[in-house]
């Protein structure tokens, strides 16, 4: 009892100290050890472009007229699109006009707390093979540490790399919240209640990334948020659970 007493003692001041430091620079964060993956084995991935043209971030598919991706991929003043329904990031595929973009009212560019963010399509998407929505994840998902997970996307497949033009995948670890405290400490940035990591030596997400889903059994439990490193430190992840209601709410009166 007085060893457990110690720990939950030592991770509080641990969290304490981490929230009182400031935020270090954190890498935009690809797919780093994975593999090539064809778009009717994730139809639900979608990816944002930049004024209409490259592909920036990575995004989910949620519902016929919503799609899901990172707070802290949305710059101002910039025009996106999304394109759906293909293996490559430079070819093939349907490309929707963007109608209204919802980031999360909390969200902080500094910490990265509640990155998040909806948008809404022009134009209903047309369910197929290779396009079609992921379900979210309730409180009920518990994520447990050792649980295997996937990431999906066309970030890069190395720290210094271009992004792929091949839809990757990779199956990584969640580590616990204390041993990811503990790692990002280093770097001074919190971990909050929001967030959660995931990711082991050599495999992780990587740059341009951010944005997609990270899924348990075909359930999204996460949004790519950020990492320090491809494959050295966790990549860190928006709880999906967590925002869940936020999501449904803005979904509702947008309609």
């Amino acid at each position: 009892m007085a060893v457990n007493v110690v720990l939950i003692v030592v991770f509080a001041g641990l969290i304490t100290i981490a929230l009182g430091l400031d935020a270090a620079s954190v890498n935009n964060v690809g797919i780093y050890g994975g593999h090539d993956i064809s778009i009717e084995q994730a139809p639900f991935m979608a990816s944002l472009r930049l004024n209409g043209t490259d592909h920036y971030c990575g995004a989910s598919v949620i519902h016929e007229r919503f799609i899901l991706t990172a707070a802290h991929c949305i710059l101002p003043d910039r025009k996106y699109t999304v394109q759906v329904g293909t293996t490559y990031a430079n070819d093939g595929g349907q490309v929707y006009d963007v109608e209204k973009i919802m980031k999360h009212e909390m969200y902080n560019y500094t910490t990265h707390d509640y990155d998040i963010c909806l948008i809404k399509l022009k134009t209903n998407l047309t369910f197929s093979a290779k396009v079609n929505k992921i379900d979210l994840a309730d409180r009920s998902v518990r994520l447990k540490q050792n649980i295997q997970v996937e990431v999906t996307g066309w970030g890069a497949t190395s720290a210094d790399g271009d992004i792929s033009n091949n839809l990757q995948q990779v199956t990584i670890p969640i580590i616990s919240t204390f041993s990811c405290c503990l790692k990002y400490l280093k770097v001074r940035h919190a971990i909050t209640s929001r967030m959660f990591c995931a990711g082991e030596q050599g495999k992780d997400s990587c740059q341009g990334d951010s944005g997609g889903p990270l899924t348990l059994n075909n359930v999204q439990v996460g949004v790519t948020s950020f990492g320090s490193g491809c494959g050295k430190l966790p990549g860190v992840y928006t709880k999906i659970s967590a925002m869940l209601p936020w999501i449904n709410d803005n979904i509702k009166k947008n309609l």
